[in-house]
């Protein structure tokens, strides 16, 4: 399979119909360039003399739907806008205050894709996009075609599942010459307006002096959504924001990545990335190789075995395995010694209302889930703490799971991302391999919170935590 096609996941009866445009339908890359699914879309659009639009939904009934996440795709929304106008390209937003609504009136997205002659998708293996797209393709008889955007090595050019980062490796390095490129923008040979049958929604950023919109707070207090969950005081969304984070890694942290990634006091020896990232607001090949250009080639490597290695096993591990949300996905080995110690006292027992509160014995563990609770991020080596926690204090691995999934898809900016479960199925022994044996774990591998303070100076960690807390 050709690295095109593997990016391309169509209906077998594919072939586009009579119709008024091509139509994208901007599901989870929010990004108006160096998108695959978007230069599909006008590729399309070219071929049959017809214009591109861009459709953008958002409902407040998905999974873990708070003001958080909400506020940070209207703030890529806001981007969208002002891009999309600079390219000639229609784009409109529509924005559902009511978890009901659905079921008063038609929705936008049918009455686009029954004129449209292809409606083109971005392919994302996990979440509620499967179902999403699934849905439309049984509702409309225009086809669906599907376009991944997620990875540098497309997910369906490998053909199989890989259990762990040493197998993948090498696979990935041999495929990087032919997909770590600029991924370019194709541009619209028809370019003329398209009528959406909705008013669009356009959100204004607090300074966005040019905008007529309305301000993103006042649209996210309009959404029946989860309100007890903030925006993040510190991550804006949106393209800009994302390359401005690229940029100051680029010149800082970058430098010192191999040697303080793994320091909470650091934070921004870490590319602080994941977010835009998992809301496709900057392609990953872009964050490679603006990284790669600015060196060096020690710090580099070591980012690219993160941001690609590691980042590409998990899409690789969510689009081959639909069970990736349960415990049928943690490997057999780890189950059985999971499950051989499901009796072991445990030192701590919390409820999921305790550890969602941080209210435990541990000052570190509490001060991360803070970082949770507050900013919506938590360090990559406290997340690893983090979860080997709660699966030590919790009687149940399966309700232990449930947990993780919850807490870090509900606070988390960069939750609902197949690195999410990849991550927390690491915690249950994915990608691992078996231990030492100790009470609770079995041999799957243990973590000590008390043995972090050889790792990192624990004690400043709590107390700045405590002091932003204070701040606020």
């Amino acid at each position: 399979m050709s690295g095109y096609d593997a990016r391309i996941h169509a209906p077998k009866e594919g072939r586009p119909r009579p119709g008024d445009y091509v139509l994208y339908w901007m599901q989870t890359t929010h990004r108006s360039r160096d998108n695959f699914a978007l230069n599909f879309a006008v590729e399309q659009a070219n071929a049959l003399g017809l214009p591109v639009a861009v459709y953008h939904g958002l409902r407040p009934d998905y999974p873990w739907a708070n003001d958080r996440i909400h506020t940070f795709i209207l703030e890529s929304v806001a981007d969208l806008y002002q891009d999309f106008a600079a390219r000639g390209i229609p784009y409109a937003f529509y924005l559902e205050r009511e978890s009901d609504g659905r079921a008063r009136r038609r929705s936008p997205l049918v009455a686009l894709a029954e004129r449209a002659a292809v409606v083109v998708t971005d392919y994302y293996p996990t979440f509620i996009v499967p179902r999403q797209t699934k849905r439309l393709r049984e509702k409309v008889e225009t086809p669906v075609v599907a376009v991944d955007s997620c990875t540098v090595v497309p997910m369906a050019y490998f053909d199989r599942a890989f259990s762990t980062a040493r197998s993948i490796r090498p696979r990935l390095h041999e495929a990087l010459p032919h997909f770590l490129h600029p991924v370019g923008n194709a541009e619209p040979a028809v370019r003329r307006a398209v009528e959406f049958p909705f008013d669009p929604t356009v959100p204004a950023r607090p300074g966005d002096r040019d905008s007529s919109g309305t301000a993103i707070a006042e649209l996210v207090a309009q959404c029946d959504v989860d309100h007890s969950v903030p925006p993040a005081p510190d991550i804006r969304g949106g393209m800009r924001a994302a390359r401005e984070r690229l940029e100051a890694f680029t010149v800082g942290g970058l430098r010192r990545y191999a040697e303080a990634r793994n320091d909470p006091n650091d934070p921004e020896a870490t590319s602080g990335l994941s977010p835009y990232l998992h809301f496709g607001n900057i392609a990953i090949h872009e964050a490679l190789l603006r990284c790669r250009a600015a060196g060096p080639a020690k710090q580099y490597d070591k980012f690219q075995d993160e941001a690609l290695v590691w980042r590409e096993l998990a899409h690789n591990f969510v689009h081959r395995d639909r069970r990736h949300r349960t415990v049928s996905a943690i490997p057999d080995w780890a189950r059985r010694e999971l499950e051989d110690h499901q009796d072991d006292p445990r030192a701590e027992r919390y409820s999921a209302a305790q550890l969602e509160r941080a209210e435990t014995e541990s000052p570190l563990w509490n001060a991360a889930q803070r970082w949770y609770l507050e900013r919506g991020t938590m360090h990559n080596y406290l997340r690893m703490l983090w979860g080997k926690s709660v699966l030590g204090w919790t009687g149940d691995y399966r309700r232990a799971l449930r947990i993780l999934e919850d807490l870090n898809n509900k606070y988390s900016l960069d939750g609902r991302d197949p690195n999410s479960y990849g991550g927390i199925h690491w915690i249950f022994g994915k990608f691992d391999r078996p231990f030492y044996r100790r009470p609770v774990f079995g041999t799957v591998r243990y973590m000590s919170l008390k043995a972090a303070e050889k790792k990192f100076d624990v004690g400043r960690f709590v107390r700045e935590t405590a002091k932003g807390e204070r701040r606020k």
